[in-house]
């Protein structure tokens, strides 16, 4: 395929994801419940997910240029798909702390970068961090660590 023919595509994704954004969000808060701040409805989380992928595909639509999108890095997606998995898989098993960390480890490893010990400070912070986020603020009971 040529240049042109591959901008035209890439236009024309970001007006479908632009679409598909709005198309949600109408949904979502036509047929989900709302709730409150303190009882938090279903339809809070994909508004707000769809909310940003309306925004940043609606961006790319008015101020996108009309290159060639570049190759996929097949590698930093595997990564990211895989760390996702990963958190589905474990989170049940080994509780919240060692599976961020673990997951946030694959979705470093799709990288070519080195500097794991730095980054695997970072994920076990994150890692406490979002467990004290579900626990405390949330109040939700999340195991930090699960012994199986």
């Amino acid at each position: 395929m040529d240049a042109e023919c591959l901008a035209l595509i890439n236009r024309l994704s970001w007006i479908f994801l632009t679409l598909l954004g709005a198309a949600t969000i109408f949904i979502a808060y036509s047929t989900l419940r709302m709730g409150s701040v303190i009882n938090i409805g279903s339809a809070v989380y994909p508004i707000i997910l769809a909310g940003i992928i309306f925004l940043v595909s609606l961006h790319c639509v008015i101020f996108g240029d009309d290159e060639a999108p570049r190759a996929l890095n097949i590698r930093g997606f595997a990564g990211v798909v895989a760390s996702v998995v990963v958190f589905i898989a474990a989170v049940e098993h080994i509780g919240m702390v060692p599976t961020v960390v673990l997951s946030m480890l694959v979705a470093y490893a799709g990288q070519s970068k080195g500097g794991y010990t730095f980054f695997l400070v970072y994920a076990v912070l994150f890692g406490l961090a979002t467990w004290l986020l579900f626990t405390v603020a949330l109040g939700l009971p999340v195991p930090a660590f699960e012994m199986p």
